[in-house]
């Protein structure tokens, strides 16, 4: 612990280090805004042709492999992520603070679990707070002023190897997941939008219904009450993406009632406030433990058991559709819930639903166990973290 030295992160970093140019002359961009990346998690990335397109303003910074990105609008929404792979021509928004590590005394992966560690993000989001901009947001010179306690190179190279491997695990599971719901999807076309297994067509016992037809409920969640003391788990818009629900970004709330908006195995999740969110669908293929979901949230629940897989998928698969349904003007949409309940759907038969659902239930069990595998890895990640970055546990003897 003696070699351990307390610095301040501006003299081992630099911050917003290369910016692009229009006198560089691309042709086009992939762009990395705020809003589509969180816990190192990339959503989409843009791809825009700068001859028919007009590059978006704060489309201008430039990074390298290993830089940090961390959004300095609301930092406890955790919009950060480290780079480990880029597109060509890949710039990310001004509202990110780029961080560079100096590596003859830092580890690029060292600071990542470092910044992004809950203390250290609720210590900017307090900062963020008192920021006299129209929203909760921090400048590069506060990340420069945090003061890092910093190991030796190669003790921080090894508390760094510990975590990376459990982040990868994570993302691992998380690949696989994607793989099956892919798998998934392209069954449910095959079988109810082709009709592939039919000949192509439709059977006649099929029918035409609207979803309130086979919903027992289609509601939006409640208005939360946040408190940390309780077990109660509310569910946010940032949890639902990729047609999965990632309860690490929940909160936790006392209600005061709980009633049949908590919710059942089986029910469908659809955002329903905002641009680029409204529309985002989610099947609960878990069994949910005092578990709700706040007022910007939709929950469909499906009539009988037999429609749990064909509605989750139906659900996934109808994003856009569902997203035109929408009122309002740009920046204050909402999804209203007889548009919801009105959309028309296929209804097949018992028996067809049957087999469908024994071809489904295994993989909807493969993504859960994932699902729940990583929740235990990043409840470990979390609890270590701390430690290996005061030194409480010794990794001297890690092997890399």
């Amino acid at each position: 612990m003696k070699e351990w030295k307390i610095i301040r992160l501006g003299d081992v970093v630099k911050t917003n280090a290369k910016s692009y140019s229009s006198r560089e002359g691309w042709d086009f961009v992939n762009y990395l805004d705020t809003g589509n990346i969180t816990d190192n998690v990339v959503e989409k990335i843009q791809h825009i042709d700068i001859n028919k397109e007009i590059l978006p303003s704060r489309a201008r910074r430039k990074v390298n492999y290993n830089s940090i990105l961390f959004s300095s609008v609301r930092p406890n929404q955790r919009h950060f992520g480290i780079i480990k792979s880029m597109p060509d021509n890949f710039l990310v928004s001004t509202g990110f603070v780029v961080v560079d590590a100096l590596t003859n005394f830092v580890d690029s992966d060292y600071l990542y679990f470092w910044l992004t560690q809950r203390e250290v993000v609720e210590l900017l989001h307090s900062i963020a707070e008192q920021s006299v901009s129209a929203y909760p947001s921090i400048k590069s010179s506060d990340i420069e002023n945090l003061e890092i306690k910093l190991p030796p190179i190669e003790i921080q190279k090894r508390i760094a190897s510990i975590l990376r491997s459990i982040s990868e695990k994570i993302q691992l599971n998380n690949h696989i997941n994607d793989n099956l719901e892919q798998q998934a999807a392209a069954i449910f076309r095959s079988w109810f939008v082709n009709c592939v297994p039919f000949g192509g067509i439709a059977p006649d016992e099929w029918k035409n219904v609207t979803l309130e037809d086979i919903t027992a409920m289609v509601s939006r969640g409640i208005t939360p009450k946040y408190a940390n003391d309780t077990d109660q788990i509310i569910i946010n818009q940032k949890c639902i993406r990729n047609h999965m629900i990632d309860l690490s970004l929940a909160r936790n709330h006392r209600p005061k009632v709980i009633n049949d908006k908590w919710l059942h195995f089986g029910d469908l999740l659809i955002n329903s406030t905002g641009d680029g969110t409204l529309g985002r669908a989610a099947p609960v293929w878990f069994q949910p433990h005092n578990l709700t979901v706040d007022s910007h949230v939709t929950i469909v629940r499906p009539a009988t058991e037999n429609l749990i897989f064909y509605i989750g998928l139906w659900g996934t698969q109808h994003e856009k559709e569902i997203e035109s349904l929408h009122t309002g003007s740009t920046g204050q949409t909402e999804l209203p819930r007889d548009r919801v309940k009105a959309m028309k759907l296929v209804l097949p038969d018992s028996k067809t639903l049957a087999h469908f659902n024994s071809v489904m239930a295994p993989m909807a069990s493969a993504i859960v166990t994932n699902l729940e595998e990583n929740q235990r890895l990043a409840n470990l990640r979390d609890a270590l973290l701390p430690k290996l970055m005061s030194g409480e546990i010794d990794v001297s003897s890690v092997k890399l």
